[in-house]
């Protein structure tokens, strides 16, 4: 059994992975100074007139997505997060690079259609500063997603639709969709 690393350190690792990624593409980046606001690596272009700032948000315990706030549904300019995955033995490790603005609108319609819907017991949920990044958003909210469909309008069905299993799969390894302005 693999013993259980410390949330910092593999946060740390999936930092460096990232790095590690983007100058083996040849880009020129590094790691932000430690606690800068909103981003983990700063990216240059060659002659260093343009840069990008990535944010890395990395797990190895919960494969259904990543942690996030509030303050992520707001999308910031030129900002890319990398969504690391580590297996819990750490053989194997999955990179989802996705811009800003589609993080935003993900987390933050989840979350207003998590609100509508009721909990455990049909109890209305609570507001929260916690959201979620998943890779199946309807099953991380629902059992049965059947039993809630009266809760949702036509739109919000159809993101649930759109946001099932394996739509972050086109983002994974996107390293391509990086682009310095």
């Amino acid at each position: 059994m693999v013993e259980k690393i410390q949330s910092s350190v593999i946060g740390a690792a999936g930092e460096h992975l990232v790095l590690s990624e983007l100058l083996k593409r040849n880009f020129v980046a590094g790691l932000a100074p430690f606690n800068t606001k909103d981003y983990d690596i700063v990216v240059l272009n060659k002659d260093g007139t343009n840069s990008f700032p990535v944010q890395v948000k990395t797990t190895s315990n919960n494969k259904r997505g990543w942690v996030m706030q509030e303050k992520h549904e707001t999308p910031i300019k030129d900002l890319y997060y990398c969504f690391v995955y580590m297996t819990p033995e750490l053989e194997n490790t999955e990179i989802y690079i996705v811009d800003s603005k589609t993080v935003a609108s993900v987390i933050k319609t989840a979350h207003k259609i998590w609100l509508k819907v009721p909990g455990r017991n049909g109890q209305k949920h609570n507001p929260t500063t916690m959201r979620f990044f998943s890779r199946n958003v309807t099953a991380n909210y629902f059992k049965n997603f059947d039993d809630y469909k009266e809760y949702l309008d036509e739109k919000e069905i159809n993101f649930l639709n759109n946001y099932q299993e394996g739509w972050l799969d086109k983002f994974k390894d996107n390293w391509d969709s990086i682009q310095i302005k």
